[in-house]
């Protein structure tokens, strides 16, 4: 009886530990996949919309100089995407298998994507930078060359994925054999965010462009809480604050899609060239 008790306390554990998924969806196509070559990129920021977003353009004293989605206020302040002057993008999203107490606790470090951003000009480069991993996340990175997912657990694990050819896509749950272990809540959002993704570009059956892609970053498939663009069930609710889509040509200029949907402001949508941010032909509204 007592055994039985306990695996039943253990469920309710499990049960009432699973909180709205702080949540993003990642994916991104390379080479062969997309059309004329090169890579494409897309993060769909979900949040809690209780902050306000921008995109500023970042000139380290030491590095390289990148142009960054930001959340401006509210509890997690800070960079949510990236594209730097050599053409590297950094997205990311939260690992919210492992619950915020456990995440609390552990070592970090600080401003990983910047960092990645700031000090390498390839996906090579950043994927060989394995010190810095540390701190439950999820990261993808492009370049024109290669596409990546670096998986990062606790103490020190992680797993890294590079691919040439092809799709690859994420949201908020580990799927690297090596990472499983670290799943401790099993997130609904997350699972079908991550079903419906692969399903979207599984049934794509020519090569793929940045219209493609923006395309699938309108899905709502699956409700306002579950889909690949969510809007929430309810006003406080977990929806979709930001777009932020890439391609990375093999022969031309970056292109840059950004989509801001701040609480109690007009939709904003941007399509630019970044090289124009970083040579000082384009200048963002302060």
């Amino acid at each position: 009886m007592k055994r039985y008790l306990a695996i039943w306390a253990m469920l309710l554990v499990i049960t009432f530990s699973v909180t709205p998924t702080q949540a993003c969806t990642l994916w991104a196509a390379n080479g062969n996949a997309v059309e004329g070559g090169g890579s494409l990129i897309v993060k769909n920021r979900d949040w809690l919309p209780d902050h306000q977003q921008d995109v500023q353009l970042i000139s380290p004293a030491d590095g390289y100089r990148y142009l960054g989605l930001f959340a401006m206020d509210g509890a997690h302040k800070g960079l949510k995407a990236g594209i730097n002057e050599k053409g590297l993008v950094v997205v990311s999203a939260t690992a919210g298998s492992i619950s915020v107490k456990e995440r609390k606790g552990m070592a970090y470090t600080h401003g990983l994507s910047a960092r990645l951003l700031k000090e390498c000009n390839s996906v090579e480069e950043a994927i060989s930078k394995t010190d810095l991993f540390v701190g439950p996340q999820i990261l993808m990175i492009a370049d024109k060359e290669k596409i990546a997912t670096i998986e990062i657990g606790p103490e020190g694990n992680f797993s890294v994925m590079v691919k040439e050819n092809g799709a690859i896509f994420h949201t908020n749950h580990y799927v690297a054999e090596s990472m499983l272990e670290f799943n401790h809540i099993s997130g609904t959002s997350s699972q079908k965010r991550y079903s419906r993704i692969g399903e979207l570009l599984n049934n794509i059956s020519e090569k793929v462009d940045l219209d493609t892609f923006i395309a699938l970053s309108k899905d709502q498939n699956d409700g306002p809480d579950n889909s690949i663009f969510r809007t929430g069930s309810t006003p406080n609710k977990t929806r979709t604050m930001a777009v932020w889509a890439v391609a990375i040509p093999q022969n031309n200029s970056p292109e840059l899609y950004i989509r801001i949907l701040n609480p109690n402001e007009s939709e904003q949508v941007l399509r630019i060239n970044p090289e124009d941010v970083f040579n000082g032909k384009l200048f963002l509204n302060k």
